[in-house]
């Protein structure tokens, strides 16, 4: 899975001379904890987040000193920085005065491996999405933990039960079993085409048939079977691809020779394009922003 498929999209920014009373207020409005920064050609700065805020009206205390000949040393450097952090916090006016520089970023085809491992440091609240110069999204704690709960979710029977009943339209399966024709075909398609990872052959000792190949979807576990008696063409269940924005995935996979229809609004809030395989069953692109 991709850093696209979980970022907020489009991502709410300010510029550096927005007003800190601004900046509270978008914070607060939209219940969230930081926003990116930008400078007047729309590059990233940095970020703002909540800490920031709260540092800039915390008391303020001296860091401890000794005197030395006509100078003085701290006792303590990290309370020494602690204290020049706060100082330029509580003269800051605008967004761009207490900006956090250097924050680390990640891009659109970031494995969301590698964004996990970045916020594992309790300081990273946040990775602004670049692609090129511009900032397309964020990846938020929240981002992690709503994933996190969806997977969670689907191990557990009961939770999918539940949600299935509260959600009709599911973006996506645990497993998703599709028996096929042709699989050199098949593997092709989904490997080559919609960019998924073969995992390996798949121990399901339940089903009889003469191959198994299952692949990585992240969420979705997708695997091939054929030979046995199974279900084709109309008969064999939708897969739902979770995607960002189904516009710019749908755009992507029809320039490789995918299927699809055009997007329209299934459900306020959620955006569906059908589409078909290589062999004619159903698949679909799904983005939610509810």
């Amino acid at each position: 899975m991709l850093v696209r498929d979980i970022m907020s999209s489009p991502a709410l920014t300010v510029t550096a001379d927005t007003h800190i009373p601004e900046v509270a207020r978008l914070l607060r409005a939209h219940q969230i904890s930081g926003m990116p920064v930008l400078d007047a050609n729309g590059a990233l700065l940095g970020i703002v987040t909540d800490h920031d805020l709260i540092l800039r009206n915390a008391p303020v205390r001296e860091p401890r000193y000794f005197a030395i000949l006509s100078g003085y040393i701290p006792l303590n450097l990290e309370e020494h920085r602690h204290y020049k952090e706060q100082l330029r916090h509580t003269m800051a006016v605008t967004a761009g005065d207490m900006t956090e520089p250097d924050v680390p970023v990640v891009a659109p085809d970031t494995p969301l491996e590698h964004a996990m491992e970045l916020m594992l440091d309790p300081s990273v609240t946040m990775l602004p999405v670049l692609e090129g110069d511009a900032v397309i999204g964020v990846v938020t704690r929240t981002d992690l933990v709503r994933l996190i709960e969806k997977l969670e979710g689907a191990l557990d029977p009961e939770a999918a039960a539940e949600s299935a009943e509260e959600e009709p339209v599911l973006a996506g399966m645990l497993e998703v079993i599709l028996y096929v024709q042709n699989m050199g075909a098949m593997v092709a398609f989904y490997r080559d085409k919609l960019g998924l990872e073969i995992e390996g052959p798949a121990d399901l000792d339940d089903y009889s048939g003469e191959s198994w190949v299952l692949f990585d979807a992240g969420a979705t576990k997708l695997a091939l079977h054929s030979g046995g008696q199974g279900r084709t063409g109309e008969d064999t269940p939708m897969i739902v691809f979770a995607v960002a924005d189904v516009a710019a995935s749908r755009a992507v996979l029809v320039e490789r020779g995918v299927e699809f229809g055009e997007p329209f609004e299934a459900a306020p809030g959620i955006t569906v394009a059908h589409g078909k395989d290589a062999e004619g069953n159903p698949i679909a692109l799904e983005a939610r922003s509810l």
